[in-house]
């Protein structure tokens, strides 16, 4: 691989420790890939370095005491606990405390601390043809889908690259990776962010990777819509862009290649997708989430209107999780008011899959983390349904948007209405 003399510089320890081995990871990731030479990166999202496992955050904290600095802009993905509030959301003081640690490292090495899984949200915007790194599979597939930058799948090599600003050239960051590799065409016809990760969802089980071409759709999906599509994809595959002509930017001229293997993604699919995540039972969910991936501020507008004037019924929590600016700016907005005066809490930095719900982790015994028994949690997302089995190992309910509201406030739980319904 082709290194620049800035790249061998930083090799040889140039830029100091932590550059110095960002750099060498860089390398063997690239040499593994067989990248011709590496390409500047104008963002990076980051790694928050994971409470839940001390060894996580002394990383993080070993990188930034060895001097590691930011080269480029960078965010940081969703942490283990809402750093603001922590004991409201039933979270010990020991993991709380720990995952401020993380907090301070990375704010030593200069990363913005938007503890989000929807950075773009946070104002992380980055723009057409720009070269990115990110750990978070939704922000990949956004960006290379929605906003036209370029990343793959990243990991931990996302924080190397924010170190350097160098990431190795393959993969989505070559043109001819970024070209349609099958084509979608939906007959159902889905109606807000909860049928589109279901649809997502359903798209990326057809296909487990590759480039979709999606055809079909009657109108234009809202950028809420595209999130939740996208991430319902990455999900369920390994799909880390789309396209959607005359949406999403216009990767390639032969959008209309005829020989594109094709799927159909029909109602009976998307509706399948909300029927396996309805395990739990209709009377006994506990936990109603709303805001996966972290909610916009429209969302969290919407969700504002759903709850005006109603109260979660008695016996139930509802979290709602979004990212510090936005929760910020929905209190400047008097968007709080109706949701706290609801029953609603407004989570930010974390979600149940990511705090200390999560049992199949092995955390630290010193952090004191006890994991609330719950019953069935209740969801708008085909991705949060699916990692609440996977990670916290609990039955689910899974209905649209507005109906989780009606669900939280009766106490019984409202399905998707079916076509015709």
């Amino acid at each position: 691989m082709k290194l620049s003399e800035r790249d061998r510089a930083m090799l040889d320890g140039a830029e100091g420790p932590a550059a110095q081995e960002a750099m060498e990871a860089l390398v063997q990731l690239g040499n593994a890939y067989d990248a011709a030479d590496m390409v500047d990166i104008g963002y990076a999202h980051v790694h928050a370095g994971m409470a839940l496992y001390k060894g996580d955050v002394e990383l993080i904290e070993r990188i930034a005491g060895q001097g590691a600095r930011m080269a480029v802009p960078v965010s940081t993905n969703i942490a283990n606990a809402d750093m603001g509030d922590w004991q409201g959301t039933g979270a010990p003081e020991a993991l709380g405390l720990l995952q401020k640690r993380a907090e301070a490292a990375h704010r030593t090495m200069g990363s913005g601390t938007a503890f989000t899984c929807t950075p773009y949200w946070a104002g992380h915007w980055p723009t057409w043809n720009m070269h990115i790194a990110s750990i978070e599979s939704g922000v990949t597939v956004f960006a290379n889908s929605v906003l036209g930058a370029r990343s793959n799948r990243d990991g931990f090599f996302a924080t190397y690259a924010g170190i350097t600003g160098r990431y190795p050239r393959f993969g989505l960051h070559l043109d001819e990776n970024r070209r349609p590799t099958h084509r979608v065409t939906v007959t159902a016809r889905p109606q807000g962010t909860a049928d589109f990760t279901a649809l997502g969802y359903a798209i990326g089980a057809k296909l487990a990777n590759g480039v979709p071409l999606i055809m079909g759709l009657t109108r234009r999906p809202s950028l809420d819509e595209l999130d939740a599509l996208g991430v319902g994809m990455a999900t369920s595959g390994g799909v880390a862009m789309f396209v959607v002509p005359g949406v999403t930017p216009p990767y390639a001229a032969d959008h209309d290649d005829p020989g594109l293997p094709g799927v159909t993604v029909a109602e009976a699919d998307v509706q399948g997708v909300f029927d396996d995540f309805c395990t739990g039972s209709e009377s006994g969910f506990d936990l109603v989430h709303l805001g996966c991936p972290h909610a916009s501020y429209e969302e969290v507008r919407h969700y504002a209107a759903l709850f005006a004037g109603r109260r979660v019924a008695e016996g139930l929590e509802v979290w709602l999780t979004t990212n510090r600016v936005v929760r910020q700016m929905a209190r400047e907005a008097g968007l709080l008011a109706p949701l706290l005066a609801a029953g609603v809490r407004v989570v930010s930095d974390t979600c149940p899959i990511s705090c200390h719900f999560a049992c199949t982790c092995s955390p630290d015994p010193a952090l004191g983390v006890e994991p609330p028994s719950l019953r069935t949690i209740l969801t708008d997302s085909a991705k949060q349904a699916h990692y609440i089995r996977d990670m916290i190992q609990c039955p689910t309910l899974f209905t649209t948007s507005e109906r989780v509201v009606d669900s939280a406030v009766t106490g019984r739980f409202v399905p998707r209405a079916r076509p015709n319904e």
